[in-house]
């Protein structure tokens, strides 16, 4: 009876049918990843569904002390009452003409930039880097004063408006997301091999031609990648819309703001206009997303 419930042999070591094979071992680690990708993935859902489901209730439902995953009723005509309260197509076209041009100006800029950190050695390369990396690291708030004061000085000084206009707040993004756009593009171009870009220069091209002939089709997944990442940075920003914007240029995160009034918050048509919001960023993303997960994972590694 004691032999049969005996653990250990005599010298003290598991029993070889105890343990745990290789594949055993694979499987379990497999069991492990999935079930902390769903808490993962449930946490960052969970958000999104409130914001589908307060869409549909209405504003006693919203401010109950017992709230509930599922509206008792629903309410759909938070979707048509948005729409006549503000004018929030015209705050949306504002934000789509802002973040599709500050995403082409930084893709372009910061393709050459890229370009040249990954394939030439120059006085100051590393210094630059960490400087450019360093860019990261300040807080948006510390800059908004002096942002502030730039886009005044340069109105007085060249007579430029840059306040309120769409110029403006591209120019500040593209500022903010260039840096960002350096140090990812530069991890793709280095996968890709330099003897490619050499073929291509005794063929006759020019760096310039090597560069978008060669590199960056062959590139093309990390640049959709940070095109994505840009877009969303630029279309998401508050701080300095909310200061450097107006009535004129109003963003679609600035603009839904005004369903919070002096009285009262219209949650249901405020979460009813982020959910429409939400629909062409999540079709963009469907879209484009075997590029982005192949840059994603391609610009990690080195071949």
């Amino acid at each position: 009876m004691l032999s049969a419930l005996q653990t250990e042999d005599e010298d003290g070591r598991i029993p070889e049918s105890w343990r745990l094979t290789t594949d055993g071992r694979e499987l379990l680690f497999d069991a492990f990843a999935r079930f902390a990708l769903g808490l993962v993935l449930l946490f960052a859902l969970f958000p999104i569904w409130m914001m589908v489901m307060n869409s549909f209730k209405s504003r006693s439902q919203v401010m109950t002390e017992n709230p509930t995953l599922i509206p008792t009723e629903f309410h759909v005509s938070n979707y048509f009452e948005m729409w006549q309260r503000f004018p929030l197509f015209e705050y949306f076209l504002n934000s789509l003409i802002i973040a599709s041009v500050t995403t082409v100006v930084t893709i372009l800029i910061a393709s050459l930039a890229a370009y040249a950190f990954s394939r030439y050695e120059f006085p100051g390369k590393a210094k630059l880097e960490l400087s450019i990396l360093g860019t990261q690291m300040i807080p948006g708030v510390l800059i908004l004063l002096p942002m502030y004061l730039l886009f005044i000085n340069i109105q007085m000084q060249v007579g430029l408006p840059m306040k309120d206009t769409y110029h403006g707040l591209i120019f500040l993004y593209s500022t903010f997301t260039i840096p960002f756009a350096i140090w990812m593009l530069r991890g793709y171009f280095d996968t890709i091999p330099k003897a490619l870009g050499e073929a291509a220069r005794i063929d006759g091209c020019t760096r310039l031609e090597a560069l978008f002939r060669v590199v960056m089709p062959l590139a093309a997944p990390g640049i959709a990648a940070t095109s994505m990442f840009v877009f969303l940075l630029a279309f998401n920003e508050v701080l300095f819309a909310s200061v450097l914007g107006s009535d004129s240029v109003t963003p679609f995160a600035i603009g839904i703001q005004e369903f919070q009034t002096q009285t009262q918050t219209y949650w249901g048509q405020m979460m009813a206009a982020s959910t429409v919001a939400t629909i062409p960023l999540l079709f963009l993303f469907v879209l484009f997303q075997k590029p982005i997960v192949s840059g994603l994972t391609s610009g990690s590694v080195k071949h």
